[in-house]
């Protein structure tokens, strides 16, 4: 018979002529002689030896109890025996004068004894370590006694004994040592929660660019009145500068809405800002002008509910507005825009800032240059999807002669602003602009930099090109190089102009260093290593306190610990993206570095 198949008859023969289906595991514990017999007889060899050390517990207990009413009585009857001239008439035992704590020390000793004699040799006999028992400090004498491994006292172990390792050995501990072991566990999770929330509070405020620290007396009852601020009406009156940071609180938590608006509208409130709106319902929005008659600046963010009727109603009761601001008025519609520049407010304003919204058309931008063009001093044009017309984008310099504050941002097409609209602006306006904010004007090139803002504007101290990929090292070269009549930049931004090396910047940096405040370089990835140590050499930014340089791929720890000395009033830097960052720099102590991978909560 084949060898093969002599192998199958002895398996079915084996197995009694049947096998069932068997899975992987089953198969392995098969060649491993593991069985469930085994198992079993296993598990009734522990449960055995479990009895049997119980058993021996009691045993042990009932022995001690009796030998402790033996040493009573042998106590007694030395004490009868002793004779009465060997003691004084005030150290009678049997006359009722002697102490409690006399009797408890002579049947102490008594019981020392008693161990003495029942565990033979003494302890010094063994060497270190010979006769312990699973940890329990058991010696020859004692098999089957347990010991508490903490505090040495004989004791029965139970399923609530706890177990542990401690000097070098591994025991149980007692009834008393086991509830203190479980009190001091319970106290240092307590302890680790509370450090994890404190953890978490730095990094909250480290997000927010702030320093965790204990709240002030003002700061509790600030976060009161927040948390009740329905019921704030029955405090009374609060002061105009708390009035604002309860606003921007409840904004952040949105809880702002019609009811708790009306804490912050006063008579003689002349600034308003509400950062969400996005509660507050158009009957409350049209109290605004009745309950603030004086207004004069008036900031609406996320102020989607803001109805035509009400921005009419402004038109004409709003007489000493001059400051406009508005985010996301997506129910205003081109008529309604005219009708409001058409009216006395609408002429009268002198700074007029709008985002996001798609009903603002061409037709209601040269409403507003007609009536205000020749007053504004702040325009702010930001995602605006339904302007759409160059035409009139390049009226701009026809109407504006009063610019000191210009933002232009994210057009709905890069075609809509270019090179030759931005130089007739500047060359209008440049002698007195100082901000200048064209972010996401992707068809901007060297050319506006170059004859544009170097020869036009002197007083300029904030410049923003946020995702302008077509400027290159060649205009900022020419702008920052012999631009004498500028004394400096407090605020630049460069982030996503990705043709920037370190030549360029180098330039920029060194033409600004002494009077930046702010700087950011985000994702202008061809930045090397090199431009941080040229810097570390001998230019210093005395007055910076704000540095972004995120995702640039070659700043490390040494990058920071360069800017950390070369910038000694920094005080917040952000990293985001860098890897190579690590909590391990060697910076100042009150620098907050944010974004770092090995930052955790």
């Amino acid at each position: 018979m084949p060898r093969r198949r002599q192998t199958r008859t002895s398996r079915l023969n084996d197995d009694g002529g049947v096998k069932g289906p068997s899975s992987a595991l089953t198969s392995f514990l098969r060649e491993q002689g593991i069985s469930a017999e085994s198992v079993r007889l296993r598990y009734e060899e522990n449960v055995r030896r479990e009895q049997e050390m119980l058993e021996r517990g009691r045993q042990i207990s009932a022995e001690q109890n009796e030998n402790d009413q033996e040493s009573s009585t042998n106590t007694q009857s030395v004490e009868v025996e002793l004779p009465e001239n060997e003691l004084d008439s005030d150290e009678e035992v049997f006359e009722g004068d002697e102490d409690n704590e006399e009797i408890a020390m002579i049947r102490e000793k008594a019981r020392r004894k008693r161990r003495r004699a029942e565990s033979g040799d003494n302890d010094d006999d063994f060497p270190n370590g010979v006769g312990a028992e699973n940890g329990n400090n058991n010696i020859d004498g004692d098999v089957g006694k347990n010991y508490c491994l903490e505090c040495d006292k004989e004791f029965i172990i139970s399923v609530y004994s706890k177990k542990m390792e401690k000097y070098g050995r591994v025991g149980y501990l007692c009834p008393s040592c086991t509830k203190m072991a479980i009190r001091q566990e319970r106290l240092a999770r307590r302890k680790e929660i509370d450090a994890r929330k404190k953890r978490k509070l730095v990094a909250a405020a480290l997000l927010d660019k702030q320093t965790y620290r204990l709240p002030t007396l003002q700061d509790f009852c600030i976060k009161i009145i927040t948390d009740n601020i329905d019921d704030v009406s029955v405090l009374g009156d609060i002061g105009l500068r708390n009035k604002k940071r309860i606003s921007r609180i409840l904004a952040k938590n949105r809880s702002l809405n019609s009811k708790t608006m009306e804490l912050f509208l006063d008579p003689s409130l002349k600034d308003l800002e509400f950062w969400d709106c996005s509660r507050i319902d158009k009957g409350a929005l049209d109290r605004i002008p009745s309950y603030c008659p004086k207004l004069e600046s008036l900031t609406l963010n996320m102020c989607g509910q803001l109805h035509k009727d009400n921005l009419l109603y402004y038109g004409q009761k709003c007489s000493n507005l001059r400051s406009l601001s508005l985010n996301g008025p997506f129910l205003i519609n081109n008529a309604v825009w005219q009708e409001f520049f058409d009216s006395p407010v609408g002429k009268n304003l002198k700074a007029f800032h709008l985002r996001n919204t798609h009903r603002f058309t061409s037709d209601s931008l040269i409403a507003l240059l007609d009536n205000a063009g020749s007053n504004l001093e702040k325009l702010t044009l930001n995602r605006l999807d339904g302007f759409d017309s160059k035409p009139v984008y390049d009226l701009l310099p026809y109407y504006l002669h009063n610019i000191r504050y210009l933002e232009i941002s994210y057009p709905h097409t890069k075609d809509l602003i270019d090179d030759d609209m931005i130089v007739n602006l500047l060359a209008t306006n440049g002698d007195h602009i100082e901000t200048l904010i064209l972010d996401g004007c992707s068809g901007l090139t060297d050319q506006f930099l170059i004859s544009g803002i170097k020869p036009f504007c002197p007083v300029l101290t904030k410049l923003s090109l946020q995702q302008l990929p077509l400027i290159t090292d060649n205009g900022i070269t020419q702008l920052f190089s012999d631009w004498s009549i500028n004394g400096g930049l407090m605020d630049l931004n460069l982030t996503r102009c990705l043709q920037l090396t370190d030549m360029s910047l180098y330039t920029a940096l060194n033409h600004s260093c002494r009077t930046l405040v702010e700087l950011t370089l985000n994702s202008v990835k061809l930045i090397t290593k090199k431009l941080f140590l040229k810097l570390s050499r001998g230019t210093r930014f005395p007055l910076l306190t704000s540095l972004d340089i995120g995702f640039v791929r070659s700043v490390d720890d040494s990058v920071l610990a360069i800017w950390s000395r070369i910038a000694p009033k920094l005080t917040i830097m952000e990293v985001y993206g860098d890897s190579r960052c690590t909590d391990k720099a060697m910076i100042r102590h009150d620098l907050k570095v944010i974004g770092r991978e090995t930052d955790t909560i």
